[in-house]
């Protein structure tokens, strides 16, 4: 960007049109005063002639196109100009003595003036007229047609002499001019060249090099890679492309500030310099991305380095007032087993980060085939799940809400099934990750809320209309923003009363973004539609969630139920849980209940209702109505 800049400064210098108006009034001036001069010449030895007359009215045609050169009229000017001057010569040349008339000597400065002041097509037209005009004169003279023309003898000598000085001088003054101006156009555009080279030394400089960190970035890592595989290669050893990413520099920005973020990643970087050497460099690629490459001779110095670098990272960095704590995730992958290109070992190095973040058991992870078959099925998982709902591949379960008083169905949870006919049946704590990266869960959930509401629909056409329907939600369904509006239009369409559908939330979904959420489920509640926080007390158990989201039903999460009969924590966690619930008159749902005793000690402990393999596992919709006219409700 500043080569071009410099670029066209220096085209608007050298050829601007104020560059252009400059030449051609400097220009006058010259011919001005070589006309003056021999104006005086010819006063001073022949007096007032028809000569002298010409040379007055030229002077004041020139004194005319100096004061009227602009930047609009100086290529007219320019052409009106140079013409005058050559039709002035060639009548100089017929009241004098010809070709043999001192002022001939104008003819070739005139051409230095063309090159100057004009184009190509003036230049030429000029130099063709002269060379005719030369000829004209040569002819007129052999034909005594110059009546003027006075023998060599006759003519008064110092005047003569007087007139080559003046155009001797006028002529060198011109060259002087012609060359000073080309040599200061060639000093200006070399010192621009210099400038411009010396910028573009500091772009490829500075495009090599991180500007926050001064660390070399992803540009100079693609470069350098080529060289340390040819080592790699030559030596034997062990090249190893470490990725550090930091997953929580966002919420560093969010909770702190930018410049607070900055300074933290300064101090990691000044770190991890300090385990730069000839076979270790540190890079940073983007904001929350950096790159070692490393040789060593074996797995072991590789190991070795990423738990010193684990350490570097994990540690608390003080800035200002505030400690930061940074979240490092490790991928390391290896050449020449791993991948010979940037590419390859960049792509592997992120499906080994990636591998230890879902795994949660490591600092770092070393990529390995199985990884980059995982990521393949994946990708494979993602295609066929985005035409799954076209294809007619998603079913629903329903698995019952029993109450756990008189043991009587009062509803059901909607659960979606996906069997695939390529992957046959995919469970949903695959499938539902994977909808929410490809950004399908919307379209999965508004598919759901339309099935629920029409088996629900069923149900009450059956005789069993007190039964409710409940639905999961994503917090990506809360993004588009027009999940009240198709909610709305599902149940208008299957004439269902809005209390009879429940919309289940986990706690993670209500800290992305309170307000935007809010209001939606705020509209959604004006209508009737109630809603239910799922998994209660595995996450931030938010008491203020309750009232400020006008929760009907909380759900106790399976970890705690499953335990409640042998373990004396989970029992009094529980026992507070449904507590607190009575208290804000918000309905209570135990998950995971396998056998009676459980079931039981819920019962005791006031639990309103219950779900479980106790009763049913989720079923399809003929078997969910089956079991309503097994228990006869």
């Amino acid at each position: 960007m500043t080569v071009n800049y410099e670029a066209r400064r220096l085209s608007i210098t050298l050829f601007s049109p104020q560059a252009e108006v400059r030449r051609l009034r400097l220009t006058l001036k010259i011919l001005l005063t070589i006309l003056i001069l021999l104006l005086l010449n010819e006063l001073i030895f022949t007096g007032l002639s028809m000569l002298a007359l010409a040379m007055f009215s030229s002077i004041s045609l020139l004194v005319v196109f100096y004061f009227w050169a602009s930047p609009d009229t100086c290529s007219v000017i320019a052409g009106m100009v140079l013409w005058s001057i050559a039709v002035f010569i060639t009548y100089a040349c017929w009241l004098g003595n010809g070709i043999f008339d001192t002022i001939v000597f104008g003819f070739p400065c005139l051409l230095m003036l063309a090159i100057v002041l004009s184009g190509k097509l003036i230049f030429i037209s000029l130099f063709v007229y002269l060379v005719s005009a030369l000829c004209f004169l040569a002819f007129a003279h052999s034909q005594g047609f110059l009546a003027g023309a006075e023998l060599f003898a006759t003519l008064p000598m110092w005047g003569r002499v007087f007139s080559y000085i003046v155009l001797l001088t006028c002529f060198s003054v011109g060259v002087f001019f012609i060359f000073a101006d080309i040599r200061k156009r060639f000093k200006y555009i070399l010192q621009k060249n210099a400038a411009l080279e010396a910028a573009i030394g500091q772009l490829r400089r500075s495009s090599r090099f991180d500007q926050l960190t001064q660390l070399p970035n992803e540009n100079a890592c693609n470069i350098d890679l080529v060289e340390q595989l040819k080592q790699q290669k030559a030596s034997g050893h062990i090249l190893a492309f470490i990725t550090l990413n930091l997953g929580n520099l966002h919420s560093i920005r969010m909770n702190y500030s930018h410049s607070i973020c900055d300074e933290a990643l300064k101090l990691l970087a000044k770190n991890l310099l300090s385990f730069t050497n000839d076979k270790t460099v540190v890079y940073r690629f983007q904001q929350n991305e950096f790159v070692i490459l490393i040789h060593s001779i074996d797995y072991r110095g590789i190991r070795t380095f990423a738990d010193k670098m684990r350490h570097v990272c994990s540690q608390t960095y003080h800035v200002t007032d505030f400690d930061v704590a940074l979240q490092p995730s490790i991928g390391i992958a290896l050449a020449p087993f791993d991948g010979s290109t940037m590419a390859e070992l960049r792509h592997n190095s992120h499906l080994a980060m990636h591998a230890k973040g879902e795994a949660g058991k490591a600092d770092f992870s070393f990529f390995d085939q199985a990884m980059a078959e995982q990521e393949q099925q994946r990708l494979q998982l993602t295609k066929a799940l985005k035409n799954a709902i076209s294809n007619n591949e998603l079913i629903l379960h329903f698995q019952p809400k029993i109450d756990l008083t008189t043991e009587q169905i009062t509803g059901a949870e909607a659960l979606v099934r996906w069997i695939s006919p390529e992957h046959g049946f995919v469970p949903p704590t695959v499938f539902i990750p994977l909808a929410e990266q490809a950004g399908v869960i919307t379209d999965i959930t508004h598919w759901v809320i339309e099935q629920s509401v029409i088996a629900c629909k069923q149900w009450h056409e059956l005789g069993f209309n007190k039964l409710c329907i409940a639905v999961n939600l994503s917090a990506e369904d809360f993004k588009r923003g027009n999940l009240a509006t198709h909610t709305l239009s599902t149940l208008t369409k299957a004439s269902l009363p809005a209390h009879f559908l429940e919309l289940e939330l986990t706690e993670s979904m209500l800290m992305d973004d309170i307000n935007y959420i809010q209001k939606q489920i705020n509209e959604l509640r004006s209508f009737g539609i109630s809603f239910a926080i799922d998994d209660f007390g595995t996450g931030y158990s938010n008491l203020g969630y309750l009232t400020k989201f006008n929760v009907c039903t909380l759900k106790l999460d399976r970890s705690f139920v499953k335990n409640i009969c042998h373990s004396s924590n989970e029992l009094q966690i529980v026992k507070a849980i449904i507590g607190m619930s009575k208290s804000l008159s918000i309905t209570n749902v135990a998950e995971g209940i396998e056998d009676k005793a459980t079931a039981d000690m819920l019962a005791d402990l006031g639990c309103d209702m219950g779900q479980g393999y106790y009763w049913s596992k989720p079923v399809a919709q003929e078997d969910f109505i089956a079991l309503l006219k097994e228990k006869g409700q």
